[in-house]
């Protein structure tokens, strides 16, 4: 499961309250408001690096520029992944503490539940969508709420995850390719590769390294003679 357009829709007076419960200390206070109730969209002009038409091909849904007033916080922040992890420790504790659910994982807001039974895990996954909608103001994806064998294996944070072996996800190998292919010469394109040799390193993927590598090889060979 995950959350449906997750950082435009979290609810800056729910955060705020939920800051305020652990802390008294004002000037902590005091900066968190500044942080969450900050309006990056409209307060300042915002220093926009992309071309302008590329904002309104955005799904109204995940820009900060449409969303309801008191709504979101800007996606890539460091403050915005950490304020994440604080609203949705209301989710965990109702997994943990309400639900009793041992196997729980969650990354950000993409989580996974394994259990024994299609019905109990199809109970947990009506509980939690009522949970997040009444406490916290959020929707699950409605396409991306999935209960299948593990046999079939769990897509998460970037690999397939199988009983027997983890591989990389069919668009992360594709992408690995085309910037061999398509980025020029220079520290950019090597910084670049590095970083896909070294996610694919923590899945069984010798071949598809070795296999990549060889053909950034042979590109940088073949720009090297022309």
């Amino acid at each position: 499961m995950d959350i449906r357009s997750f950082f435009t829709s979290i609810d800056q007076s729910i955060l705020y309250n939920l800051v305020a419960k652990k802390t008294k200390n004002e000037e902590i206070l005091w900066l968190t408001r500044t942080i969450i109730f900050h309006d990056c969209a409209h307060d300042i002009p915002p220093k926009i690096q992309s071309q302008p038409s590329l904002f309104a091909q955005l799904p109204p849904d995940k820009s900060l520029f449409t969303a309801v007033k008191g709504k979101g916080l800007p996606i890539g922040n460091l403050t915005s992944q950490f304020f994440a992890n604080v609203y949705l420790d209301q989710l965990d504790q109702f997994v943990k503490h309400t639900l009793r659910i041992h196997n729980y994982l969650r990354y950000v807001d993409d989580f996974i539940i394994l259990g024994d039974s299609y019905s109990s895990l199809e109970t947990i996954r009506q509980s939690i969508a009522k949970f997040v909608a009444a406490q916290l103001g959020l929707r699950v994806h409605p396409q991306k709420q999935i209960i299948r064998p593990i046999s079939d294996g769990i897509d998460f944070v970037g690999f397939i995850v199988r009983p027997e072996y983890v591989l990389l996800r069919r668009r992360t190998v594709g992408e690995w390719l085309y910037k061999a292919q398509n980025l020029p010469n220079g520290p950019k394109r090597q910084q670049a590769l590095n970083s896909y040799r070294a996610q694919a390193a923590w899945a069984n993927t010798y071949y598809t390294r070795a296999c990549l590598d060889a053909i950034s090889n042979r590109i940088n060979m073949i720009r090297l003679k022309h």
